[in-house]
């Protein structure tokens, strides 16, 4: 594991102390394949701090110095910690030390799944805002639906926005392109689970969601989860995808729903686009026909 200035991270080394964290400081870790780490460190007030120039005895040489030039620069905003965020975050002090003579007043936030979203920085504020355009494509009031928001600057007007959830792992903010979604109404997008006799075991192990409906389980993480809603009742189904992303299955949730709706096999549920988010959706169930004696 090795630090954005190459510094490896060991906290004592034959009761050497070569360095010790702050209590209420964060580690960022950022995969960039085989068994490597990226790891950032942001201070207390949510700022990407200063990385110290220190040598243990497992380096020969110097670190060298971190710069913006060099993966760009970045901070937090920790949502749960602070008012909601509907449109802008308050950007800290340190850094803009950094890169504030750097950052125009008009930019680009490039969320971590490709979206793009114009944004306006106030200097005398501290503020970037822009984001309650996300709020509209996911269908929310506010982005505190995520736990920690990393805005990291890259140069010119660009800023990248990773989503952290509840577990602190980033995770894709997926919405249909606008043009898309101005082109369907609420119902348009929809997929359907035909009841089968091995639905109804008390030991089902996933519910199969037809190849017909890949335009809408491609908008689905590999291990993701949608929202069932029905009158006041909802459900949280986990979707589970196969590696090869060709077979969509519904786990976790179907069995609860299964029995708080009273399926039978050859009903039919419905599962209809509520919003822009593609996990949220209303169903209904179209019972089946009984054979006439």
């Amino acid at each position: 594991m090795v630090m954005r200035f190459w510094w490896i991270l060991i906290r004592r080394m034959r009761d050497l102390l070569v360095w010790i964290l702050i209590g209420g400081q964060s580690l960022v870790f950022e995969y960039i394949g085989g068994f490597n780490f990226k790891v950032s460190i942001f201070g207390l007030d949510g700022s990407e701090i200063e990385y110290p120039n220190i040598v243990h005895h497992l380096q020969t040489c110097r670190p060298r110095n971190v710069s913006l030039y060099d993966g760009g620069w970045s901070f937090a905003s920790y949502l749960n910690c602070e008012r909601d965020v509907v449109d802008d975050v308050v950007v800290p002090r340190s850094f803009l030390d950094v890169v504030g003579h750097l950052i125009p007043d008009k930019l680009e936030l490039l969320v971590s799944s490709g979206v793009h979203v114009v944004g306006l920085f106030n200097r005398k504020d501290r503020k970037i805002s822009g984001f309650a355009s996300i709020c509209n494509m996911l269908g929310v009031s506010k982005l505190n639906r995520f736990n920690v928001l990393v805005l990291k600057y890259v140069l010119g007007n660009t800023f990248h926005v990773s989503c952290f959830d509840c577990s602190m792992t980033e995770t894709g903010v997926y919405t249909l392109p606008t043009e898309y979604a101005e082109s369907l109404n609420g119902n348009s997008i929809a997929f359907e689970i035909l009841v089968q006799p091995f639905h109804m075991l008390p030991y089902c192990h996933g519910v199969d969601v037809s190849v017909d409906f890949n335009f809408v389980c491609e908008w689905w993480n590999m291990v993701d989860y949608i929202t069932a809603y029905k009158d006041q009742r909802c459900w949280s189904l986990q979707i589970r995808k196969r590696r090869d992303w060709k077979r969509t299955t519904i786990h976790n949730g179907w069995i609860q729903f299964r029995d708080d709706m009273e399926v039978a096999v050859g009903d039919v549920c419905v599962f209809r686009w509520k919003n822009d988010t593609v996990h949220n959706f209303d169903v209904d169930i179209v019972r089946a026909v009984s054979p006439v004696e």
